[in-house]
């Protein structure tokens, strides 16, 4: 894994500067290319084919094909002997080579052969066309800037800020969602003219030419069939046996949760001849949850070199370089112990492999629970279903909805939005995964009425605006209910939220980070498992469990999925109320002209009496605060430390 960064024209130093905010992500070594037409850069992370002959931007025979690429190409040997049998050349064991030969084969059509996590930026030299595209699902980000002439492209946000005539105006649209929803959906960022490329996405420019063309998705129908644990449990082994193939050192992230159980336990049968490192997180305190003694249990059952990574120290002083290497902010304080965690593994490996997308796939989330339980009183009147959770104390609530802290009566207010809206499912998930009610839009922005009166005039639904969740999303036809959902946490929540945490804190500390579950071809099988293989009344991912129960201990198989824990009470008693208090005063916020100070300081006066919620709005409105200070009011291109941001 890499960090790829360039555009159209010829700038030396700023692709120099560019490349240089990218180190993180290959220190191994940097490349350029530029031949007053485009300019190309690279950072290398040396994974396969370590000699000098995988360095970047890599070209073809003749030099009419140069390529910049971040990822690797798990088939790129079954891909390598197609391609010799057609007389091509190769130059190099690389994955990247078979890319450039097969866009010389196939054209635009050599994406259908990639399975692999990708992003990459081809210059071809006869048509002079800029061609760049990025995975399937998303496991490899790519951000560019295009205003009708002048095209920058980059890894992560902070190189294309290198341009300093790129302008860092503040998309209001995206603030909002991520108040809303702690990530920001779709292809928008923070920044009003930079855009993230979609997954399974592609853009071709030539010229003043700009397109952007789809070339994957998931089905938007699902045809329900009964596959089998043993299929399920083959097509996983194929998966992890192509992502542990490297020229170094690799690892498995391994939580106590049955994901990254079922990774472990299968690389651990595939190289019986060596021993496989693993890595747990925890904390320095007892918890509900504790990660670190189920993450033990399946290192012993498995036989692994185990390694445990306790978070202690300042919670607040890190956070500047965290959102230094996120470009964003991000609401979810799971960020913490997984920059701790790959800080920890990159001593002993190069590569990790992680559970991410088991969840989405196979069912795995709360909310969906939730829901189907809710689709049961559909036909109870609103009124009568939000009088009754009005006369029911917070702790017989807790017992239904299946959180880590106490609901409160912050989470009370929002179960009642929710109830209320079951007669529209889009805007009843919409109240599930948001952490704010609709009483919290009006007290937190300042001019939220005015948004509202806007957007009603167009007819459009608040729901836009709430959350991303629309009818070509969340699929008008109609499948069924719980298929939809995961569908729409496949298309935004994955690759917004789950993966930019993955590659942004393993990227960090230069270490590549696999996916087992994220092969498209393991997606699309899952994808038409039948709804009742993946959640049913007493268990989420059904098949997976019972593909799983040859190589785990049972009560691993049969545990109860819970979401990572982290000590949100502990830090706010010790760092977070104080931060805020220092961060939100009534001169700041007024400066700002974005927030209403009583309730910001609502949130943390009375976050010991709900603190699911105002947990979650807290982190997430300093995380924004600190990073407008760092990237929009300094305009800084460097970690900052607290104390300047203060």
């Amino acid at each position: 894994m890499c960090g790829i960064c360039g555009f159209n024209g010829e700038d030396k130093s700023l692709l120099r500067q560019m490349n240089t905010l990218l180190t993180h992500r290959g220190p191994d070594g940097e490349g350029f290319y530029s031949d007053g037409k485009v300019s190309l850069g690279h950072r290398r992370l040396s994974i396969i084919d370590l000699s000098p002959a995988g360095k970047q931007p890599m070209t073809n025979e003749d030099q009419t094909v140069w390529i910049t690429f971040n990822g690797e190409i798990y088939n790129f040997p079954e891909l390598r002997k197609e391609l010799e049998k057609r007389g091509h050349s190769f130059s190099s064991h690389t994955d990247t080579e078979t890319i450039i030969h097969g866009y010389e084969e196939w054209g635009e059509n050599v994406l259908q052969k990639l399975n692999g996590m990708f992003a990459f930026a081809l210059w071809d030299t006869k048509t002079e066309m800029l061609f760049l595209a990025r995975d399937r699902l998303g496991v490899k980000p790519l951000y560019y800037f295009w205003n009708g002439e002048k095209f920058v492209f980059a890894s992560e946000i902070k190189s294309i800020l290198a341009d300093q005539t790129i302008p860092r105006t503040l998309n209001q649209n995206a603030v909002r969602q991520y108040l809303n929803l702690r990530y920001i959906p779709g292809e928008e960022t923070l920044f009003q003219q930079i855009s993230i490329l979609p997954p399974g996405q592609l853009i071709m420019l030539r010229g003043k030419e700009f397109l952007i063309k789809k070339y994957w998705d998931l089905p938007s129908q699902q045809n329900g069939k009964m596959g089998t644990a043993v299929e399920v449990r083959e097509r996983l082994q194929e998966s992890v046996r192509k992502r542990l193939v490297a020229d170094v050192p690799v690892g498995v992230y391994l939580s106590g949760g049955i994901d990254s159980a079922g990774i472990t336990a299968l690389a651990a049968k595939l190289k019986q001849d060596e021993t496989v490192k693993t890595f747990s997180v925890g904390f320095d305190h007892s918890s509900e949850v504790d990660e670190l003694s189920r993450a033990k249990i399946i290192a012993q059952h498995c036989r692994t070199d185990h390694t445990e990574i306790v978070v202690n120290g300042s919670v607040a002083e890190l956070l500047p370089k965290l959102l230094w290497h996120l470009d964003q902010p991000h609401g979810d304080p799971v960020i913490i112990p997984q920059f701790h965690l790959s800080e920890k593994a990159r001593e002993k490996v190069k590569v990790v492999l992680s559970g991410e997308g088991a969840d989405e796939l196979l069912g795995g989330y709360v909310q969906y629970k939730t829901m189907l339980r809710a689709q049961k009183i559909q036909g109870i009147p609103a009124l009568f279903r939000k009088n009754a959770v009005r006369a029911v104390p917070v702790k017989i609530l807790d017992y239904f909805f299946d959180y880590p802290v106490s609901l409160g009566e912050k989470g009370k207010e929002k179960v009642l939005d929710f109830l209320g809206n079951l007669h529209d499912e889009e805007k009843a998930y919409a109240d599930l995964i948001s952490i704010l009610s609709n009483k919290d839009r009006k007290r937190l922005f300042l001019h939220q009425k005015k948004e509202d009166e806007r957007l009603s005039g167009k007819g459009r639904l608040s729901i836009k605006r709430e959350s991303p969740i629309e009818g070509s999303l969340f699929q008008k036809e109609r499948q069924p209910l719980l298929h939809r959902m995961m569908y729409f946490d496949t298309k935004t929540w994955l690759p917004n939220y789950v993966l930019f945490i993955n590659d942004r804190m393993t990227m960090a500390n230069g270490i590549e980070g696999r996916t087992p579950f994220l092969d498209y071809t393991f997606v699309e099988h899952a994808h038409h498992l039948h709804h009742s293989l993946k959640l049913n009344q007493q268990q989420n991912k059904v098949i997976l469990r019972e593909a799983l129960k040859p190589l785990l201990p049972r009560k691993i198989v049969e545990g109860k999925k819970h979401a990572f824990f982290t000590p949100l009470d502990r830090w706010y008693k010790e760092e977070l109320k104080g931060l805020a208090e220092q961060l939100f005063t009534p001169s700041s916020v007024t400066a700002r002209g974005m927030y209403n100070y009583e309730y910001l300081k609502n949130i943390w006066e009375k976050y010991p009496k709900s603190p699911l919620l105002y947990g979650k709005q807290l982190f997430t409105v300093i995380n924004l605060e600190l990073w407008q200070r760092q990237f929009i009011d300094q305009e800084k291109l460097a970690p900052q430390k607290l104390s300047t941001l203060l």
